[in-house]
């Protein structure tokens, strides 16, 4: 094979890759949308600076507090954003055992490990590890 074949190829696998990452960046945006419409058109919050749909809760932030709402749209709970901690990480926040809380998930080897942060003082609530010890 010569070497103009080689890199045509070369370049032609980039070119695919880089569509699929864009194509999958497309698809979660859509998706991120879909979750804002839905939370927009079937409650009172009209102003959505975060959400995340977790075990059949959607956790819903606005400018001035964070909702947890079921599949049905019903508010579960309410809570005013000048209680809680800065989520200095990013982390994902859940409603988990009847609280809302940060979420990290991360593989340490072959270990998946999940680690709960309370959400008024950021400190770890939980952790939890899938596939073997932790050590």
């Amino acid at each position: 094979m010569s070497m103009k074949k080689i890199i045509k190829i070369f370049i032609s696998v980039l070119i695919i890759i880089f569509i699929f990452v864009l194509y999958m960046d497309y698809n979660d945006k859509r998706y991120e949308d879909r979750l804002k419409n839905k939370i927009i058109n079937n409650t009172d919050v009209k102003e959505i600076e975060y959400i995340n749909y977790y075990d059949s809760y959607y956790i819903v932030m606005d400018m001035e507090n964070i909702y947890v709402l079921d599949n049905k749209y019903i508010e579960l709970l309410k809570i005013d954003k000048i209680l809680i901690h800065e989520n200095k990480k990013k982390y994902d926040m859940i409603y988990k055992d009847g609280m809302v809380m940060y979420m990290n998930d991360y593989y340490k080897g072959k270990l998946l490990v999940y680690e709960y942060y309370d959400l008024y003082t950021y400190e770890l609530y939980d952790r939890v590890l899938v596939g073997g010890n932790y050590e």
